[in-house]
């Protein structure tokens, strides 16, 4: 009983809470969420299931799994019956993928990373395969410099507005006409300049002339 001045004092119940125990250990099974830990320290005992720490679980959800064979941290009841893991870690046999306190670096099993430099400012993405972004919203990708975008073929399903000039280097083609759907026409606005058309309608524009009949007469119908 613990009374004080003017008090009645309190009665304050004491509750056995037990035991932590810090200890390090090898995942022997592993699923999302938890992992089954082996203790070579304690003559090899392979823990219960235990739930992996993780940075939300809720509303908005992290995972990563745990391989077999990983090295793990663990806190422990004094039975070593409950307890969690805390997560992997580093050591001799599993060094860091970086030597740079300067990097933040996520590398994956099949080679695909994730790498950001925060000293340079440069941003390293791999992705071993496929690759979708899904935006609900708008989408806005603003580039200081050149940018330079390299593939087997691309699709592009927009109506597309060039602000500024467009340069065609390994030539274009417009089946769908230019300015007009389906090759019904086109409009140019301003002067059209070509090294060399040969046809156009039909006529060859190459050797399409007229011959003048006399001062007074009218030319030739064209002639190619």
């Amino acid at each position: 009983m613990l009374g004080g001045a003017g008090s009645a004092g309190r009665l304050v119940k004491m509750i056995k809470t037990g035991g932590v125990t810090y200890k390090q250990g090898i995942v022997a099974e592993s699923k999302p969420g938890f992992c089954r830990v082996r203790f070579d320290d304690i003559d090899g005992l392979v823990s219960a299931w235990l739930p992996v720490i993780h940075h939300k679980t809720q509303d908005d959800k992290v995972i990563w799994t745990l391989d077999i064979g990983e090295h793990v941290a663990c806190l422990m009841d004094s039975n070593m019956e409950d307890g969690c893991i805390v997560g992997a870690m580093y050591s001799g046999a599993d060094v860091p993928p970086v030597a740079s306190a300067d990097k933040y670096r996520v590398q994956f099993k099949d080679g695909g990373s994730f790498e950001y430099d925060r000293s340079s400012g440069a941003m390293l993405v791999n992705v071993v395969g496929n690759a979708t972004i899904t935006v609900g919203g708008n989408a806005s990708i603003e580039v200081s410099g050149d940018a330079f975008v390299k593939a087997a073929k691309a699709t592009v399903d927009a109506v597309c507005d060039f602000l500024k000039l467009c340069q065609f280097i390994g030539g274009a083609l417009f089946p769908g006409g230019v300015g007009g759907g389906g090759g019904l026409g086109s409009t140019i606005p301003g002067t059209l300049k070509a090294e060399s058309v040969k046809t156009a309608a039909g006529i060859d524009l190459d050797g399409h002339h007229h011959t003048a009949r006399g001062s007074n007469a009218a030319t030739t119908p064209a002639q190619n």
